[in-house]
């Protein structure tokens, strides 16, 4: 399920684009456009990036050091060995408050949580009128929230694109003037998320050194 890196990756864009200046972030976008590259491609090859012969390394070592790892920690509970991300990225944790904050967009992610549905099905089953539900739904997958995951027929023969949430549960743990969110998605999309797996490397290596 590609909808994971999706959601990570807005969110590191977001926060690059606070942390580096608006000539720096244009100087690499050109780089990569030279290259056939997008920007949003560089994270999902962070690793070899690191290795290229581009010219800004010195922002990739902002990039790393101050968003990639700093922007998520893996927790397994010793209980039910569910494997939470525990967020510390400050856009990714206000855009999912702010999504669950909305009663609408919580009854829609609470129902697909498990099972894709269609919209129409979504809206109807959720008892949420189809004006304000379309621009909630539009809102979701715009924000990555909520992504496709196939096709479903209908009785007049067509075809419906389904949607399912990426977040099956989530937590908030208050701890001082720090606001904490967990969230537990779909075990396939962790174990195939290249941006889980960048992330996980780099605070491998952060630990390595710290130990020595």
């Amino acid at each position: 399920m590609l909808g994971l890196d999706e959601i990570l990756v807005n969110a590191i864009m977001q926060t690059v684009k606070k942390e580096i200046s608006a000539k720096d972030y244009v100087g690499i976008e050109q780089q990569l456009q030279d290259h056939g590259m997008r920007v949003t491609d560089m994270f999902y090859r962070f690793p070899e990036m690191r290795k290229s012969p581009f010219h800004f390394t010195s922002e990739l070592k902002i990039i790393e050091d101050k968003i990639l790892k700093n922007f998520l920690t893996i927790e397994q509970d010793q209980k039910t060995s569910e494997i939470w991300l525990v967020i510390k990225n400050q856009h990714l944790t206000e855009l999912i408050l702010k999504s669950y904050a909305d009663e609408e967009k919580k009854t829609i992610m609470d129902l697909i949580r498990d099972t894709p549905e269609t919209i129409p099905k979504i809206l109807e089953r959720c008892k949420i009128p189809n004006t304000s539900g379309y621009r909630k739904m539009n809102q979701l997958i715009d924000e990555k929230m909520v992504v496709t995951t196939g096709l479903a027929e209908t009785f007049e023969g067509k075809r419906a694109i389904l949607y399912k949430s990426i977040i099956q549960k989530m937590q908030i743990l208050i701890n001082a003037n720090e606001i904490i969110v967990k969230i537990l998605v779909d075990q396939e999309a962790l174990d195939s998320s290249e941006i889980i797996r960048t992330i996980t490397e780099i605070n491998q290596n952060k630990t390595k050194t710290a130990a020595n």
